[in-house]
C-alpha cells in the first residue's frame, strides 16, 4: 500500500461544502464591490467628475488623483514598488483635505477604506478642491494674467478741437539771483 494513498481521503461531502462556501464567499465579494463602485460614483459626481469615470479602470484611478492631488497623472507613481504605499497614504491625506476633512478622517481612509469611503460618499461634504483649497481662492475672477482681453464697448472717439496750449506770454522768474559765473578756460 502506498503511503500517499492511504493519506488521501476524497469525500464529496467536504467538496459541497467548499463549494458551497465559495459561493457565499463570490456573492458577498460581488455585493462588496457593487457598493465600492456606487460609493465612488458619487464621489465622482460630488467632486464634478461624470459618475461612469468609476467604472472604468485605469480613468477611475486618474480621476481620484485628480480630485485629490490636481494632477491626475500622478497616479502612475503606484506603479513604483515602495513608493506606491507612501503615495496611497498620501492620497489618503489629500482625499481627505480636499472634502474638507480632518486628519482623522484621513487614518480612517488608511486604515479602513471602504467604511470610510461610504462616508466620504454619502456625507454632506461638499468637494471644496485639490489639497482642500478652493479652486479660485476667494477671487471672483481669474487672476490678472489670465483673465481673457475684452474689447471696450465703444471705440476711442478723438476730442472733436486739437488741443490749444494756454496763450500766455513767458515771462522770466523773478527774484534775486546770483549772477553765475563761468570757470575759466580749459577748467570745464
Amino acid at each position: 500500500m502506498d503511503y500517499y494513498s492511504s493519506y488521501s481521503s476524497y469525500s464529496p461531502a467536504a467538496a459541497g461544502v467548499s463549494a458551497g462556501l465559495m459561493a457565499v464567499y463570490a456573492i458577498v465579494c460581488l455585493v462588496f464591490a457593487v457598493i465600492c463602485i456606487i460609493a465612488m460614483v458619487k464621489i465622482f459626481s460630488k467632486a464634478g467628475k461624470p459618475g461612469w469615470h468609476a467604472i472604468i479602470p485605469i480613468l477611475n484611478l486618474y480621476d481620484e488623483f485628480e480630485i485629490a492631488w490636481g494632477k491626475g497623472i500622478m497616479f502612475l507613481l503606484m506603479l513604483i514598488p515602495g513608493v506606491n504605499v507612501v503615495i496611497s497614504i498620501m492620497f489618503s491625506l489629500k482625499l481627505a483635505k480636499a472634502f474638507g476633512k480632518s486628519t482623522g478622517f484621513a487614518v480612517g481612509l488608511i486604515f479602513l477604506p471602504f467604511v470610510f469611503m461610504l462616508i466620504l460618499a454619502f456625507d454632506k461634504s461638499q468637494y471644496i478642491g485639490p489639497d482642500g483649497v478652493p479652486q479660485n481662492q476667494g477671487f471672483p475672477q481669474q487672476p490678472y494674467a489670465q483673465q481673457p482681453y475684452q474689447a471696450p464697448q465703444q471705440p476711442y472717439q478723438a476730442p472733436q478741437q486739437p488741443y490749444q496750449a494756454p496763450q500766455q506770454p513767458y515771462q522770466a522768474p523773478q527774484g534775486n539771483y546770483p549772477p553765475q559765473q563761468q570757470p575759466p578756460y580749459g577748467q570745464q
